[in-house]
């Protein structure tokens, strides 16, 4: 096990050396005359970037929620409306609305008792979405922040991660393993679909600060893109690691010490990193990511969604179902 420890100083505390050409009055030869403590001047084609070395200078504008008809909902509500006023942000309730199941004697009705159900059935799902509504609404007044909300017919349908995608990330709750509730795929559509970052709660999670940040690492694509996405949270975050397992499977081309670029990269946001390196011994990479999360005390793990195409259905890799199965704690996911 190795460790690593990255920490830029900010700028405001360097004296910076210049070389400014002058021409000699007598010669009008150019020399070159060094200046102390001064900027050097801005070619008008440049502009002063929009991002600071300020922590939480990069912030969300757009926080999507997803509001399941089934299942229990405060805890996501909770969770993504923190995130929102922590940021400033919009925070867009997307609701899903539930198929209720015919019961046996409705399977059996003719005529007009068809109409009869049917106006049974939009009524139950008016007061489901009506109550979830109003739990909405209750949670964006008290944390004072900017909100609205919107209905999708159903988790299956294409439009529930189009939501998303005019969004910076998604906030979903998993479905329980035992749990026959909830809206099954809605985690993948979002994860495959949607291209945006997606943060996937536990079941019946509560609220809690994203203070200290897991970044699973293996130099590929999906997790660039992972880290790329989460950059908002992880310049806000008080600690952050960057986990890399068994750095002779995946890393060829990265360099000698694997983490450390990306670490740097980091770092030079003002991102407070380490780096640490560990072997899974042969055992499963996604558990042991998921137990060094709970030893660093991380309130978020973030990575890449891994996995392989077959048969036109796409099957998440062994430490993406890991995760997505069973972390008990946010997952922020992008492929």
């Amino acid at each position: 096990m190795m460790r690593m420890h990255f920490h830029y100083a900010q700028p405001r505390g360097i004296l910076l050396v210049m070389v400014i050409a002058a021409a000699d009055r007598n010669t009008g030869k150019i020399t070159p005359r060094r200046a102390h403590g001064q900027r050097p001047p801005l070619s008008p084609q440049f502009k002063p970037g929009r991002f600071s070395t300020k922590r939480g200078a990069i912030e969300l504008r757009d926080v999507v929620v997803y509001v399941d008809g089934r299942a229990e909902n405060a805890g996501t509500l909770e969770f993504a409306a923190a995130l929102a006023f922590e940021h400033g942000a919009h925070l867009i309730g997307v609701f899903i609305q539930p198929e209720l199941a015919l019961s046996r004697a409705e399977m059996f009705v003719r005529g007009k008792g068809i109409e009869d159900v049917v106006a049974a059935h939009q009524g139950k799902l008016g007061g489901i979405e009506a109550d979830r509504r109003a739990l909405f609404e209750g949670v964006a007044r008290r944390h004072g922040i900017r909100a609205e909300w919107r209905l999708v017919p159903s988790a299956d349908s294409d439009e529930s991660a189009v939501h998303a995608r005019y969004g910076d990330l998604a906030v979903v709750a998993r479905q329980h393993p035992g749990d026959q509730q909830g809206a099954p795929g809605l985690v993948e559509s979002l994860v495959l679909t949607s291209g945006r970052p997606t943060i996937v709660l536990p079941p019946r999670c509560t609220a809690t600060p994203i203070r200290r940040i897991l970044v699973g690492w293996n130099a590929g694509r999906e997790a660039t893109r992972a880290v790329a996405d989460a950059l908002p949270l992880l310049v806000r975050a008080d600690a952050v690691e960057i986990l890399v397992v068994d750095r002779d499977g995946h890393f060829a081309g990265h360099g000698e010490e694997p983490g450390a670029d990306v670490a740097r990269h980091l770092a030079r946001h003002g991102v407070v990193v380490e780096v640490r390196r560990l072997s899974s011994g042969g055992k499963d990479v996604g558990r042991l990511l998921l137990s060094r999360a709970v030893a660093f005390g991380a309130n978020l793990i973030v990575m890449g969604a891994y996995g392989h195409s077959h048969l036109s259905e796409w099957i998440f890799g062994g430490v993406t179902r890991t995760a997505l199965r069973e972390a008990e704690l946010p997952v922020l996911i992008s492929r």
